[in-house]
């Protein structure tokens, strides 16, 4: 039932996205072109037809006819960018190979332009509405979780998100090991009947979520109970990330060997990427360099040292360099951290502590808005950093790193990543360790193009320390 009412509502979504951009087709050619004869109006139907057949395979490839539930909305956005830019190229194409003159660069500017407007006025307009009837309770899907401690990253998600429409009727797992979560959820023993839970309760969905491997014969048992009943069944796995590895044959010589690698190798979008931290690095210190002069000129108003602060870091591969911040903490900061150990509150090797001392009047306010990191943007245009990427932490820090951890050092380190969007310093040392892993296991440039929007957001909103 639950496929079937998704299939309809996709549909729907489709037919939406082609009405819009026939609605404005039509709108265009009637600003545009003032005198339409026999001719135009045959190439028009031609077009609209062409915007029908585009426009309904792209938003089903391109998945913008899917309202996933925790879809944010740089997404949606960056979804429906594509499908107006792959659209509109394809029917710039199509107008030339049958050569309709009357349908120039005017018409298609303008044509994109609106649609993209429109498409994404309509998209946003929908998710805010759905999140809002999801907020009070309506069209929600109900879970059992089976968890272990691994599974807090995703319980607090749940928690964080009640517009996601998804309530937890129950966690099957060990309290100790799910202490947070106590008061917010109800939490029943692990061995309890999955059977006789979903005899007796509405459930959709049943969440397995452990990386505590479990046993084979309980998954099995449990995924045929969810089969049997028509319940959803999914499953976290430490082991997917291991399927993301890339592997191929590299030859060295004539001597071929198998290579695997959990890396981006990606050779052209890894390019891409390195290309645009240039080229945008190198627009935000031209454009923004009345920033910078009038930031510099306030932390030297505000407190005596330099107007920049430089500290050794680790980047890719461990390779050692000189990031740079505006200074925003006093001239013997380094001095007075040992004094300050005691007060850590951060746990793994990071030290932070919420009122910092340290921390100049100036310096608040450039941490709050995260305009300390513009100096950054030289290190970018060196090539030492990326616009996105695991933040790159201080040798010290490294030396103290488990095994596991060492791989966020497998990419460029970058200016802002999922841990500056989510919280920071509320996040687990662990857990942001995972978050970094995350990132590189799941990059792309789309999820790029995400987290700057997110970080657009999280300085405006002032959420950084």
């Amino acid at each position: 039932m639950l496929k079937e009412r998704a299939r309809l509502i996709n549909s729907i979504i489709t037919i939406a996205d082609v009405f819009i951009a026939i609605f404005v087709f039509n709108i265009v050619i009637n600003i545009l072109v003032e005198q339409p004869n026999i001719i135009n109006h045959k190439d028009n139907i031609i077009i609209q037809l062409l915007i029908i057949i585009y426009w309904a395979l792209l938003s089903d490839g391109l998945g913008t006819n899917v309202l996933y539930r925790s879809r944010p909305s740089s997404l949606v956005l960056f979804n429906c960018t594509g499908l107006v830019i792959m659209g509109t190229t394809l029917l710039i194409l199509s107008a030339w190979l049958l050569n309709i003159s009357h349908l120039n660069f005017r018409f298609f500017a303008l044509f994109s332009l609106t649609t993209l407007f429109l498409t994404a006025t309509f998209k946003l307009s929908t998710y805010r509405i759905l999140k809002k009837f999801r907020k009070k309770g309506r069209n929600s899907l109900n879970l059992i979780v089976i968890a272990d401690k691994s599974a807090n990253h995703f319980l607090r998600q749940i928690k964080k998100h009640p517009e996601w429409g998804y309530k937890i009727t129950a966690i099957l797992g060990k309290e100790e090991e799910l202490s947070d979560f106590k008061n917010s959820f109800t939490i029943i023993n692990p061995e309890t009947d999955i059977e006789q839970l979903l005899r007796d309760k509405p459930i959709d969905e049943v969440v397995v979520c452990s990386e505590n491997m479990v046993s084979t014969r309980k998954l099995e048992e449990v995924m045929q109970i969810c089969n049997n009943v028509g319940v959803v069944f999914r499953m976290y796995s430490p082991f997917f990330n291991m399927l993301a590895n890339k592997t191929h044959l590299h030859f060295f010589g004539t001597t071929p060997l198998v290579t695997i690698s959990n890396t981006p190798m990606d050779y052209l979008a890894l390019k891409g990427k390195h290309l645009i931290d240039r080229l945008f690095s190198a627009a935000v210190i031209i454009l923004g360099s009345p920033i910078f002069l009038t930031i510099a000129a306030a932390i030297k108003i505000d407190s005596k040292g330099p107007v920049f602060f430089k500290q050794e870091r680790c980047g890719l591969r461990g390779r050692r360099f000189f990031v740079y911040k505006f200074r925003t903490m006093v001239v013997n900061a380094e001095e007075l951290k040992e004094k300050l150990m005691e007060q850590n509150e951060m746990d793994g090797p990071v030290f932070k502590i919420s009122r910092d001392p340290r921390i100049t009047k100036m310096g608040h306010f450039l941490r709050k808005t995260s305009l300390d990191e513009l100096p950054q943007f030289f290190n970018v245009l060196k090539g030492e950093m990326s616009v996105v990427g695991p933040r790159p932490p201080i040798p010290a820090e490294v030396k103290e790193y488990e095994l596991w951890q060492l791989r966020r050092l497998s990419m460029k380190p970058g200016i802002t990543c999922i841990w500056q969007v989510s919280g920071r310093n509320n996040i687990p040392f662990e857990e942001w360790m995972k978050m970094d892993l995350e990132y590189i296991d799941n990059w792309s440039l789309k999820l790029d193009f995400i987290l700057f929007l997110k970080t657009i957001r999280t300085m405006f909103r002032g959420d950084g320390k």
